[in-house]
């Protein structure tokens, strides 16, 4: 018995075209995510500051005070992943810019071709301005103690 397997067909100009564009503008929202999840997280890490201050018996201190260290783990962690999100920006931006400077001036899609282009300025408004990217050393190797200094926050505004 001969077993014959069917190969998928390369998907069309058109669907690739479809397919980049969509995973540029998906990658564009979840680092505006990651930057609004680390001010959030920046605000949790003082709030579990302040009840490590206000906390006078020993036990619940050390209890606040690995709590506050997690909270540092978790914003390092979150820190971390906007240059990572930003490398995959990047790539797919690429990607999608040159699939669009292959395609040919009588492209069938007129629509996708636009929304292409408009996720690629999307993409590369990410890295037009140094202010979007948060602060990495603030948040390097955080304080953990009860009196420490609170870390900044970055203001990041959606654009």
């Amino acid at each position: 018995m001969v077993i014959t397997t069917k190969r998928a067909a390369a998907p069309s100009t058109q669907t690739q075209l479809k397919i980049k564009t969509g995973a540029v503008n998906r990658l564009v929202k979840e680092r505006q995510l990651y930057l609004k999840e680390i001010d959030e997280q920046r605000v949790r890490v003082e709030e579990y500051r302040q009840r490590a201050i206000a906390e006078t018996g020993e036990s619940k201190r050390k209890t606040y005070d690995a709590d506050l260290r997690k909270q540092n783990e978790v914003l390092e962690e979150t820190v971390l992943m906007v240059p990572h999100m930003e490398r995959r920006i990047r790539d797919a931006m690429q990607d999608l810019e040159n699939l669009v400077l292959s395609m040919k001036d009588g492209a069938e899609d007129i629509e996708a071709l636009a929304s292409a282009k408009e996720a690629i300025a999307a993409a590369a408004s990410v890295f037009a301005s140094t202010n979007t990217k948060p602060d990495v050393s603030a948040s390097a190797k955080p304080d953990v103690s009860p009196s420490a200094k609170p870390v900044a926050s970055t203001s990041t505004k959606a654009e």
